[in-house]
């Protein structure tokens, strides 16, 4: 739209003077976007346009025109400026201050000027076009420095064209603060926002800023918590930046309930959600994110379930003191499906389409499939990999199952997997799912791209300037001139991890990346294994309390990728740790002083003796321990060659000497015990045998744990000859696993120890005791037969070990707060004899606490409170044990 004011003098006066040009009809256009601010009086802008003689766009309908003049064209002529040539470019402000003209025009200073000129690309001595000047106003606007941006045209007496740019500054932020914040310091506020004092106010930033203050309070507990900039407080001040906070009271969630929930009990969807109901040792809070999170997961809950349809939202109702709140979840759970069929089809196989189910028959080959997608669409294609049966024998669920989310989730990555371990190295497989319109049924089709079948190039290895390569080949799972296994990659990176050798940084930490098909043998891929080394040295000081051991302080200096071939050089080799490094043995010296037990030690260990299945280990060790009954010393060593046989069996065969000497005898010590007394020598060679499955080394939720054992003391010589057999088995199961992953879990023990030999031919020092972290309730060593005074004649009450002993327990471990703090109910059942048999039993139950921080201990520390139900007479019992619970 174009308008005209004749007005020249004014003009020249404020759009700049000495032009020597005098001003002419002029004609105004906005051909950008423009932004107005609700601060900016539309009064103001008129004016600016009268006191210019120039004309605003009509297309505000907020604008009123002024006075119009007749123009050189006609009115409504958009183009009457377009190619004039631009004589001037200017950028102004309206003038607020106190005694100008209503709509007068002022300069902007220096900085706004150079900021807006550089962003503009109208020039003088060009030719006007309204789209470079609308690009120019999008330009200033994307900078957020002002409030409104304006273009202003003057056609001069000559033909050409002034260009103004009336620009309202957005002002500068002098101050943040904020009021009302009493539960939460102004500090912590202040990490929330991101609004820096001298630079211009952004009210999308500030809007961003009190939301995440907001959230703040959210999160602490505060739900209905307001957080909002004071914009009358902003205006009065110039920039000064408030944000008022009314904090309201703590909610806590009093009750969580459920509706329209029919197939599943409350207690059971509880174990699924996020936000709990406060308690003692939890707040309870009401949190926004974490309610959405909850619907999500009760829609996925319902879906692995097979309620496909099942909608779910939630609904927050605060109490009248609005301290408490009662969340009800809502919930269409819907039908049932079912699974129905599941078919497979490859489309980069050859495909041909039929209209009818007889033509296809009647050209059908022996290798063909038939498909019916529909009425006259009929498909014959070529099967590939995998046929349907095979692909339903990977499935984790059969037609007529109920149609779980999880599951097929579970089945298609188990059926990439398979294929992927052929040789198919960039597998896709896809899945549609098509219900039944009469029945909750769900026909299943896998739509599988195989690719290219690949076989394994060369594996570069890259990274390591100390670990030799040995060591990093040892974990690869892909072999040159087998068929490419793509599954094999993620577990090669996760066992160079688990070697705890290399840089675990995400950005250093092992990579194993295919390569692109080999140009000269496309059917090949090299496999690069890119690894950092790392500082494997430790130097240890610790300390342990056990009430089976007492106070003990560690000591040790370990290396985890130590090289005992690779002798030092120089001198310098050996101060920089150059040397003796990266054959992946492990070497440690080791002092353990304690209140009871005193150990020392130094050993060796290789994972891989000569690059095979093989390990090796070496150790030298004096121990001292003090009974109630005696001392025992041990000095001695320990040397055993093992064997992995695949990943979860392994077997050894252990031998050790030991010199053995007793002191420090009771006043009252039976016979069983004076008879060793002094210093004795023994030997033994043994064989062991084990299998493992457990999920975490530690903490293990499922899986097992076996173990075999015999050993012949004095095949080597020494003063005894006896034989010792022992068995043990271990079981944990996962019983409930909760929304965060926090697992429920049973753990069932038993083992079984015994040696032939009568108790005559065993010192007291390798017979078998029962009792304190071994079966809680009873004294340490005390579930024991007992020994005789000299003259043989009474029995005195201190245990001499048996020669046969049986242990079977139960323990039930229920997650408290996350992982760190659980509690235990268990039952342990026992009894140590002279001769195989269950008479004699003991068996106690109790419960305990678990608490697992990592930085502590690698094991969580368990104490337990235990009392005996069936004990015998002269049994010690014991309330509380405290140690560390090792799994085995």
């Amino acid at each position: 739209m174009t308008h005209s004011d004749a007005r020249p003098d004014k003009d020249a006066s404020d759009a700049g003077s000495g032009s020597g040009v005098s001003s002419a009809p002029v004609i105004v256009r906005t051909p950008g976007p423009t932004r107005f601010h609700p601060s900016v009086p539309r009064a103001l802008l008129r004016a600016a346009g009268v006191a210019l003689g120039l004309a605003l766009p009509a297309g505000s309908a907020a604008l009123a025109q002024a006075p119009s003049a007749p123009p050189p064209t006609q009115p409504g002529d958009l183009d009457a400026l377009e190619g004039r040539v631009i004589r001037e470019v200017l950028v102004r402000r309206p003038d607020t201050s106190e005694g100008a003209a209503p709509g007068a025009l002022a300069a902007v200073d220096a900085q706004t000027e150079s900021l807006a000129i550089n962003q503009v690309r109208v020039r003088e001595g060009a030719a006007y076009t309204a789209a470079a000047i609308s690009q120019d106003i999008n330009r200033l606007n994307r900078l957020g420095r002002f409030k409104r941006v304006e273009s202003l045209a003057q056609l001069m007496d000559d033909g050409s064209v002034r260009v103004i740019y009336l620009v309202v500054p957005q002002p500068i932020v002098r101050d943040v603060q904020a009021v009302g914040n009493r539960q939460i310091s102004n500090q912590d506020i202040a990490k929330e926002v991101d609004v820096l004092v001298g630079t211009p106010i952004d009210n999308l930033q500030l809007d961003r800023a009190s939301r995440r203050v907001q959230d703040l309070y959210r999160k602490r507990g505060y739900y209905f918590a307001q957080v909002t900039v004071d914009r009358e407080h902003l205006e009065k001040t110039d920039g000064e930046v408030l944000f008022r906070i009314r904090e309201g009271e703590r909610v806590k969630v009093a009750e969580i309930r459920f509706e329209g929930n029919t197939a599943f009990s409350p207690s059971e969807l509880k174990d699924k959600l996020k936000p709990r109901e406060a308690w003692l040792l939890d707040r309870g809070p009401v949190d926004d994110n974490a309610l959405d999170t909850d619907v999500a997961e009760l829609v996925r809950f319902y879906r692995d379930r097979g309620y496909l349809d099942v909608r779910a939202d939630r609904q927050v109702r605060p109490s009248p003191n609005g301290r408490e709140a009662i969340v009800t979840f809502l919930i269409d759970e819907g039908r049932v499906y079912t699974l129905r069929s599941v078919d497979v089809v490859y489309p980069e196989r050859e495909m041909r389409s039929f209209r009818t189910v007889e033509a296809a028959q009647a050209a059908m080959g022996p290798d063909d499939r038939m498909m019916v997608l529909g009425p006259g669409e009929v498909t014959l294609f070529k099967g590939g990999v995998l046929s349907p049966a095979q692909v339903q024998g990977l499935m984790f669920l059969k037609p007529g199952d109920v149609y779980a989310v999880n599951k097929i989730n579970e089945s298609t990555e188990s059926i990439r997997a398979a294929i992927g371990k052929l040789g198919y190295a960039d597998v896709e497989v896809e899945r549609k799912e098509r219900r039944a319109e009469d029945r909750p049924e769900v026909d299943l089709l896998f739509i599988i791209r195989e690719g290219q079948r690949f076989r394994t190039g060369e594996v570069i290895i890259r990274g390591s300037e100390l670990t030799q390569q040995a060591v990093v080949r040892r974990q690869v799972q892909l072999q040159p001139e087998r068929p490419l296994d793509a599954t094999a990659i993620q577990e090669t990176k996760v066992r160079l991890e688990d070697l705890r050798l290399f840089d675990l940084d995400p950005r250093r930490a092992p990579r194993v990346t295919l390569q692109k098909p080999d140009e000269l043998d496309p059917r090949y891929r090299d496999v690069l294994v890119e690894v950092q080394d790392t500082n494997t040295g430790r130097f240890s000081i610790g300390g342990a309390v056990a009430s089976d051991s007492g106070v003990t302080g560690r000591i040790a200096l370990e290396q985890n990728n130590f090289d005992v071939a690779d002798t030092p050089s120089t001198f310098g080799e050996l101060t920089s740790g150059r040397a003796f490094r990266g054959a992946g043995q492990t070497f440690q010296i080791e002092a353990l002083p304690g209140s009871e037990i005193q150990t020392y030690s130094v050993s060796l260990s290789e994972p891989y003796l000569l690059e095979t299945n093989f390990s090796g280990s070496v150790s030298a060790f004096y121990n001292e321990r003090s009974f109630d009954e005696y001392t025992e010393e041990r000095l001695g060593g320990n040397f055993a060659v093992g064997r992995r046989f695949g990943t979860r069996w392994t077997g050894s065969i252990p031998v050790r000497g030991e010199s053995i000497l007793l002191r420090d005898f009771q006043a009252d010590r039976p016979v069983e015990i004076t008879r060793y007394e002094g210093r004795n020598l023994l030997t033994g060679v043994g064989v062991t045998l084990s299998r493992n499955t457990l999920d975490d080394r530690f903490v293990p939720g499922k899986g097992s744990k076996l173990d075999l054992s015999a050993e012949q003391v004095g095949s080597l010589g020494g003063d005894f000859n006896f034989t010792k057999f022992s068995a043990g088995y271990q079981v944990f199961l996962t019983i409930h696993e909760d929304f965060f992953g926090y697992r429920t879990v049973l753990k069932l023990s038993t083992s079984a120890s015994y040696i032939p030999q009568s108790e005559s031919k065993v010192p007291v020092y390798e017979r078998y005791y029962l009792g304190g972290q071994s079966l809680r309730g009873f004294e340490f060593r005390t579930v024991s037969p007992r020994g005789t005074r000299p003259d043989g004649t009474v029995t005195t009450n201190t245990p001499v070990g048996g020669t046969f002993a049986f242990f079977a327990g139960t323990e039930l471990r229920q997650p408290l707060w996350e992982d760190i703090l659980s509690v235990v109910w268990f039952v342990d059942s026992g009894t140590v004899r002279n001769s195989p048999g269950l008479s004699e039993y003991r068996v106690s139950t109790g419960l305990g606490l678990r608490i697992y921080i990592k930085q502590l201990s690698p094991a969580p520390l368990a104490f337990d409170f235990g009392t005996p139900l069936k004990k015998e007479k002269f049994d010690e019992k014991r309330l509380f044990t405290f140690s560390v619970d090792l799994p085995f």
